[in-house]
């Protein structure tokens, strides 16, 4: 990362996005020239669009860093940082993993993992973990913080988990405090609200994210926050990310194993925080989260990794191993296995207990098929909230929810262009836009109220 020790200290660790990778979007970015643009220019437009999205102005957050940086494509930055950026709000107005054109390969995955994937085998998700989680009291599941479809599947796994006595949902995605006091009257707030708000948490822009978080609530979960607080990091880059992983640690053991007695906890993380053994493809120099709340607790977590094999992953191998497995994914989420035991692939190889493979993405009505695991059925954007020029993003939101709740659901819509479905629940709603036009932004519209599936205003 270009700037990463100033992001630490001002931002903390913030990682970010991916959508599809398609020769044409390859070609199109080579087409491209890059701008050269000072460190300083790119952090500040980094910052700003980081503050948008906390704020709700998802198109200020993405058109308008470009406009702010001068560019008309986002293939004219080559700042990884910043391009993620872009692309995981993008996410968040489209429900797809975005592609960062100004990213390579991270790791090389080795011969022998390659020729495994392909020959694996694979049994369905949802009962292999439900098996496997009444063995233990702490179940671990990770995301790629650039692609949403892996929170519709954490929706999933929670309501798997709750028959079993699972109550807290502990995610770092949650706003952070740092002192437990604080967070406790934070999480005891967002519990007693049903709903995240902008300040509940820096990835629950999303709209699939915020309501995994909602029904998760309404399912009886309690809240737990755990991210680091610290801005004190070292400066030697695996010093602070040991730093970062035995803060996550010692808060989860505080604020959820302890906090809660023989609670039975599902916590949901980034990529790499779940692993229980040094990532070896990253040089296997550093004990993550996961292992040292093992090693505190003596409670041998079950750990699954959907991240790794996500369409666009957020750390990104040098082989395309979504193509070899997701045809051993149809129709369903899958867990992979070998020779009649769970096999991973790629960067968390020896390092968790199952790898997910989630079914390729079918569009209806232009948005997401797996939307409907959300219990969501589509919804046309309302005729007189279609744009007559430019950009629009028509947003509903659940109607008895404040001013700064979390979308249930949005969508972008140009002129002149089929409106994509929205897909909403069985619940009242109200309905916002933000507009972009010709590099302006305005935002915030509200237009009124709506009962959903009825189309009208």
């Amino acid at each position: 990362m270009r700037f990463k020790l100033a992001m630490t200290a001002a931002l903390a660790v913030i990682t970010a996005p991916i959508m599809s990778m398609t020769a044409t979007a390859q070609s199109s970015a080579a087409a491209q020239a890059i701008k050269p643009l000072d460190n300083d220019i790119l952090l500040e437009a980094y910052k700003q669009s980081i503050s948008d999205a906390s704020h709700g102005k998802y198109l200020d957050a993405t058109f308008g860093m470009l406009k702010r940086l001068g560019v008309q494509r986002i293939e004219q930055i080559d700042d990884p940082d910043v391009v993620d950026q872009w692309a995981q709000v993008t996410s968040c107005m489209t429900g797809l993993p975005t592609f960062n054109p100004a990213k390579g390969a991270d790791f090389k995955v080795p011969a022998e993992q390659v020729a495994d994937l392909r020959a694996a085998d694979a049994v369905a998700a949802i009962p292999e973990i439900v098996r496997r989680a009444k063995e233990t009291s702490i179940v671990i599941l990770d995301e790629n913080h650039l692609d949403p479809r892996g929170r519709a599947f954490g929706l999933e796994v929670a309501r798997a988990l709750r028959p079993l006595g699972y109550t807290v949902l502990a995610a770092e995605a949650l706003k952070r405090d740092v002192e437990d006091a604080a967070s406790f009257s934070r999480m005891a707030k967002l519990a007693a609200d049903g709903y995240p708000r902008q300040a509940s948490g820096y990835y629950l822009d999303d709209p699939v994210f915020a309501d995994f978080i909602r029904q998760s609530l309404a399912l009886g979960y309690l809240p737990v926050a755990y991210e680091s607080t610290r801005t004190d990091y070292a400066k030697d880059p695996l010093e602070a990310q040991g730093q970062r992983e035995q803060d996550q640690a010692d808060n989860l053991i505080r604020r959820a194993v302890k906090q809660y007695p023989g609670a039975k906890i599902l916590v949901y993380v980034g990529e790499h925080h779940i692993a229980e053994r040094p990532i070896a493809a990253e040089g296997g120099k550093v004990a993550m989260m996961a292992e040292r709340l093992k090693r505190v607790t003596g409670i041998d977590p079950l750990t699954i990794d959907q991240a790794g094999l996500s369409s666009l992953p957020m750390n990104r191998p040098d082989t395309h191993l979504y193509a070899i497995a997701a045809p051993k994914a149809q129709g369903q989420s899958m867990v992979l296995m070998r020779h009649g035991q769970p096999l991973v692939v790629g960067l968390l190889a020896g390092s968790v207990d199952l790898q997910v493979v989630h079914p390729p993405t079918v569009q209806a009505g232009g948005r997401p098929d797996w939307l409907t695991i959300m219990q969501r059925k589509p919804v046309p954007v309302p005729q007189d909230l279609l744009p007559a020029s430019g950009m629009r993003l028509v947003q509903a939101f659940l109607a008895g929810e404040e001013g700064d709740a979390i979308p249930i659901d949005q969508v972008l819509v140009s002129a002149g262009t089929a409106a994509p479905m929205l897909m909403l629940p069985s619940q009242p709603v109200r309905y916002a836009v933000q507009d972009f036009a010709g590099g302006t932004v305005a935002g915030g519209t509200d237009a009124g109220g709506a009962q959903a599936g009825d189309g009208k205003l």
